[in-house]
């Protein structure tokens, strides 16, 4: 680069960024983005220097910077050459999805984060880091805090009629990574074959798969999972609110599971994902409850609090809890120790309980005012599953495709999921998948005629 070029550089630090900072910052991205293409000459210290106003100590720091970190090359009583490097945007490499953010998010798996009781929760972590002791910056046991293992022993047996001991539990990253542990955990102990509920949420397809394992795919039905033809080394099941149909697990077929799991030596996988919010009654207990040495429950607070919580529970059979553990310790030691010393002071203060009183009716008014909406724009088609949850399903006809109705909804800036991404093996079962746990009542109407005018097209 001649001297003279030199004027297209300038400094303009952002706030609390150094005159070096900034300069090395600028250089590097002109270089990374091809503005300053390989075997460029830059200009020499004193002459950048002096065209920026700026010491040459500010110049020669930044350039011995860069070279460092294989941006330059200098030689001695030479100006500093441009390194070859990768160029920010690769050639080839496929443009960013402009697509513009959905107008109404109606994916059936998401709480209304607008909800989480901040105040509280700030509240209740400031206490629990002023009252911790020292060493709890320090490395923590996988199996989590005692103090939040106590309170969801007690909590869980009140409310979900779960039997454990706090040394039953280990505290994980939410209900993915707890999947994940138990699955780790199985396949080294032997297991082949691993059984899920089709439909059922396609991420525990992918980390069955993942882990590779047999994914076996078994039936659902009005009652829930079937049990007959259960043949695998354990079943992910969620007897509460099967996702994605919203249907209970009968009593018939909890007893059936349990024959099952009991005769094979098999393990239940309970996961319990939504079910503190059931509108019309009490939830339904645990499985766990009936067979404590058979079942393994999994919980977070994804969806009473907030998923960036990242804060949820395995609790298994005493002959299975220390291997849990060991994976836990190699996949990331433990989960943070004073998010959960937060958590459980906010379940003891019965905090937690009022903000899941407040959330129960607003997720209610939110599923009532849908249901009635679309009893009037689609009249013919079905609303399945129990009020519970954050999702219903729109029963589409056979032969509908539910794929173009959801890519249609899409173009209309509504992001909703169709039925049939849930199953495991092809089916003419279509519908969609509709959460209504971001939608506020005042959008109901308008979202259910937007759906109306979008389905009708497609029967």
């Amino acid at each position: 680069m001649p001297t003279d070029e030199a004027s297209w550089i300038t400094l303009e630090p952002e706030r609390g960024e150094t005159l070096r900072a900034a300069l090395r910052r600028a250089l590097r991205d002109a270089i990374r983005t091809g503005a300053l293409r390989e075997g460029v000459r830059l200009p020499a210290s004193r002459v950048l220097a002096q065209h920026l106003g700026v010491s040459r100590g500010v110049v020669s720091d930044a350039y011995g910077q860069l070279e460092a970190e294989g941006f330059l090359i200098i030689t001695q009583r030479a100006a500093p050459v441009v390194a070859a490097v990768s160029p920010r945007e690769p050639a080839g490499r496929p443009p960013e999805s402009s697509t513009a953010a959905p107008r109404y998010d109606l994916t059936p798996t998401t709480p209304d984060v607008t909800v989480f009781p901040m105040r509280r929760w700030l509240a209740a972590y400031d206490t629990a880091a002023r009252q911790a002791a020292s060493a709890t910056l320090d490395y923590r046991e996988p199996r989590g805090e005692r103090a939040l293992r106590d309170v969801l022993a007690d909590r869980l047996g009140r409310t979900r009629g779960v039997i454990a001991d706090p040394a039953q539990i280990v505290v994980v990253q939410g209900t993915a990574q707890g999947v994940d542990l138990l699955l780790r955990t199985l396949k080294a102990r032997g297991a082949k074959r691993i059984a899920v509920e089709d439909p059922s949420h396609t991420t525990q397809h992918e980390r069955v798969r993942a882990h590779t394992l047999e994914l076996a795919a078994q039936p659902v039905d009005a009652h829930g999972v079937v049990a007959d033809g259960l043949a695998a080394d354990a079943l992910l099941v969620t007897p509460a609110h099967q996702f994605p149909t919203g249907c209970v697990l009968s009593g018939d077929r909890r007893r059936a599971l349990i024959r099952w799991a009991v005769s094979s030596d098999a393990l239940l996988i309970e996961d319990d994902y939504d079910a503190e919010f059931r509108y019309d009654r009490e939830p339904v207990r645990a499985l766990q409850g009936l067979a404590p040495e058979h079942v393994v429950q999994l919980g977070s607070v994804s969806k009473t609090l907030a998923p960036a919580i990242r804060l949820g529970w395995v609790i298994a059979p005493y002959g299975l809890v220390d291997d849990i553990e060991r994976a836990k310790r190699l996949v990331d030691d433990f989960s943070p120790a004073l998010d959960q010393l937060a958590l459980a002071r906010l379940v003891a203060s019965g905090e937690y309980d009022r903000h899941l009183r407040r959330a129960r009716a607003i997720y209610r008014r939110r599923r009532d005012a849908l249901v009635s909406a679309l009893a009037v724009q689609l009249p013919e088609l079905a609303v399945e599953g129990i009020a519970a949850g954050v999702h219903l399903v729109l029963r589409l006809p056979r032969g509908c495709d539910d794929t173009a109705v959801v890519a249609d909804a899409a173009t209309a800036r509504i992001l909703v999921a169709p039925l049939s991404r849930f199953h495991v093996h092809a089916t003419e079962e279509r519908g969609l998948v509709i959460g209504y746990g971001r939608l506020h009542e005042s959008a109901v109407n308008d979202v259910a005629k937007a759906l109306a005018r979008i389905v009708r097209r497609h029967l």
